[in-house]
Parts: C-alpha cells; sequence; structure tokens
C-alpha cells in the first residue's frame, strides 16, 4: 500500500480486466455500427493519451492497448474518461473527468 498507482492483488486484480470475449463483442459492437459512434466513455483511456498523460509513467495493459486499437479504428467526436482523478482535455477530442460535469448533445 501506498503506491502512487494500483498494484495488483493489493488494489486490483487482473479479473477487473475484460476478458477477450468482451473485447470480441465490443469489436461486433463497433462492426455493426460501422466503427462510428458520437462519444466513447470508458474508465480509463488509451495507452497512447496515458503516455501523454503521464509521460510515459503508467503501464500499458490490454485494456489501455485495446482503447487504443479502439480510437484508431473508431471515428468519434470524444472520448471521455475518468481514473486518473484530475480534470484535462488531451489532443482536442479526450476528455479527462475528475470533478467536472458535462452535458452530453444526444
Amino acid at each position: 500500500m501506498g503506491a502512487m498507482y494500483r498494484v495488483n492483488h493489493l488494489s486490483w486484480w487482473k479479473d477487473e480486466l475484460p476478458s477477450e470475449d468482451e473485447y470480441q463483442s465490443a469489436r461486433a459492437s463497433l462492426d455493426k455500427a460501422g466503427w462510428e459512434v458520437d462519444y466513447i466513455l470508458t474508465h480509463c483511456c488509451s495507452t497512447s493519451v496515458q503516455d501523454e498523460l503521464s509521460g510515459g509513467f503508467y503501464q500499458a495493459d490490454t485494456l489501455t492497448d485495446f482503447l487504443d486499437e479502439i480510437t484508431q479504428r473508431c471515428e468519434f467526436k470524444y472520448h471521455f474518461f475518468g481514473h486518473y482523478n484530475m480534470d484535462r482535455i488531451i489532443q482536442k477530442k479526450y476528455a479527462l473527468l475528475y470533478e467536472q460535469s458535462i452535458r452530453l448533445k444526444l
């Protein structure tokens, strides 16, 4: 405890990550949508955004790598995520939200 990030088997567990079936289900849903959505809403962000946000401090995992795939393949207006406990806009279309609230137009 006391680490700056979560530690496997102490403050998080690998089973929290999506399974391969869940990744495939997400890809199938995006296939049906033609890989075009208005918004992406997730807890964490893609590896590339995470690297920019942290200067490479945070380690990539299967989920952040998967989100890299999604944000590279998908057409979207904004990707909203939290997890990193700050409010920040990154590259104009990635919104890290912590204390800030926003209203989405549907």
